[in-house]
């Protein structure tokens, strides 16, 4: 059940809680000779690392959803925003794109990852088996945590329009942020029903 949103700005974790966090994650990848990233938001078309290839992917047993109340990002407390997440829920289906990260890449080299998507600590870094043409491989994603303050799972789709046509933040509109999520996903020929029905109800509510 969705969390009220947060009213006023959100705390972020110390420098050393997220470098502890990326050491860490890094310590418990399964090979560290062919680092993969999953995207299922707004990484898919822009991701902040160094990239040697992108496949579509899928990942079997999660659910991506806007999820994460946005106060800072993409609204404010005022009029708060949403972030996708993604969580774990038996008999759904994930599809996005798995980045396959160069040899040489350093825990330096995935601050700027850590620092976008672990601000907050609203997401748990997990190593995932994801399908890339029939062929699995462990790439490291992030997962909403149901327990944090910003989670906003079990919102109503007219909930969800709502947020997202009304709320902009520090890095633009909800609107653009959801938009052009969905652009790249087109692109990429991954299809996402809901978040089409979704795009199409923030649209109505944007011409009236």
């Amino acid at each position: 059940m969705a969390k009220p949103p947060p009213t006023e700005l959100v705390k972020s974790l110390s420098d050393s809680e997220r470098a502890k966090s990326l050491r860490e994650t890094l310590e418990r990848a399964p090979d560290r000779s062919a680092l993969r990233v999953f995207g299922y938001g707004s990484l898919m078309w822009n991701p902040c690392f160094d990239v040697i290839e992108r496949r579509k992917s899928k990942l079997h047993g999660y659910h991506r959803d806007l999820s994460i109340w946005s106060v800072f990002a993409r609204g404010t407390p005022d009029c708060p925003g949403l972030g996708f997440g993604l969580e774990e829920i038996p008999g759904t289906l994930c599809e996005g794109i798995v980045f396959t990260l160069p040899q040489t890449t350093t825990a330096a080299d995935l601050m700027p990852l850590w620092e976008r998507e672990m601000w907050t600590g609203s997401y748990s870094a997990e190593w995932v088996s994801v399908s890339i043409d029939g062929a699995d491989v462990a790439a490291l994603t992030f997962v909403v945590l149901p327990d944090h303050f910003q989670y906003a799972g079990g919102l109503s789709l007219a909930e969800k329009a709502g947020y997202v046509a009304a709320a902009s933040g520090k890095y633009g509109a909800c609107y653009d942020y959801v938009a052009d999520t969905v652009s790249e996903m087109k692109k990429q020929g991954i299809e996402d029903p809901d978040l089409d029905e979704l795009l199409a109800a923030v649209e109505r509510i944007q011409a009236e």
